[in-house]
């Protein structure tokens, strides 16, 4: 019964710490992902499944996203957000937040890069589950399952 529960307790770890999930959306396409950012279930991503854009690839030493980004770029004249999964170093943000560079007419405003939490980029601070109280939830499960089954 004791591994039932290390089991439990590795899986959710392991789960937790796979990859970091973000909101993936651009104001082009969705209002609401713009400047009066509203949360919208089909934003959400887990960026373990997406792949770096085609213009980065030859740069990154590591093809796995590591953190959430939020941009804003001007085109035309227009702000436009996006905000999705960031590739590259956290604390280098010199390669993940470049441009499409075959996007001549867009200029770069600001590119936010976070890795504190899941769902992250948002416009504000969200009641997201912390990354701790995964686990701990895993542990208190697989500790009453021990419960359960011991008598």
């Amino acid at each position: 019964m004791q591994y039932l529960l290390w089991f439990g307790a590795l899986v959710t770890l392991l789960a937790t710490a796979y990859a970091i999930r973000c909101y993936s959306c651009e104001s082009v396409y969705e209002a609401s992902c713009g400047e009066n950012f509203r949360i919208e279930n089909h934003f959400k991503y887990d960026c373990a499944f997406i792949a770096p854009p085609r213009f980065l690839e030859n740069e990154l030493s590591n093809k796995n996203a590591t953190a959430c980004l939020k941009r804003v770029f001007r085109e035309n004249g227009v702000s436009k957000f996006v905000r999705g999964c960031y590739f590259g170093e956290v604390n280098e943000t010199d390669i993940g937040c470049k441009l499409d560079p075959t996007l001549t007419a867009v200029q770069n405003a600001s590119c936010h890069v976070c890795n504190n939490e899941n769902f992250c980029n948002a416009a504000i601070r969200m009641a997201t589950m912390e990354t701790w109280k995964l686990p701990a939830l895993g542990v208190l499960i697989a500790a009453a399952l021990q419960l359960v089954y011991a008598r």
